[in-house]
């Protein structure tokens, strides 16, 4: 499998485990795509970024933190209890798939 196919596959698999809980609380479709599109693309700018200055536990942390950070502001205003959630996720998710990255 090649490496990028390899991205594709752990983004895919990141962005599905971060769905399951909002289709169980029943968040909008448009709500569902947006986070498992971040998480398809985070895990490509991942596998083939290399953030200077950064053990590679902490590049995959920052590129999913500097992602989710729109989407944060961009809901702040009616959901100021998710932001945290969001940010939270978003860390062991680019911590997840830093791993991934590294040993597989």
């Amino acid at each position: 499998m090649s490496h990028f196919m390899l991205s594709l596959c752990v983004g895919a698999a990141a962005g599905v485990l971060d769905v399951i809980p909002m289709i169980a609380r029943r968040l909008s479709l448009r709500s569902c795509l947006s986070a498992f599109c971040t998480y398809l693309f985070a895990a490509v700018i991942i596998f083939h970024s290399d953030l200077p200055r950064l053990p590679w536990w902490a590049d995959g942390m920052a590129v999913t933190l500097m992602l989710a950070v729109p989407v944060v502001l961009n809901f702040s205003g009616k959901e100021r209890k998710a932001a945290p959630i969001v940010l939270l996720n978003a860390s062991v998710f680019g911590f997840l798939i830093a791993v991934a990255e590294r040993f597989l």
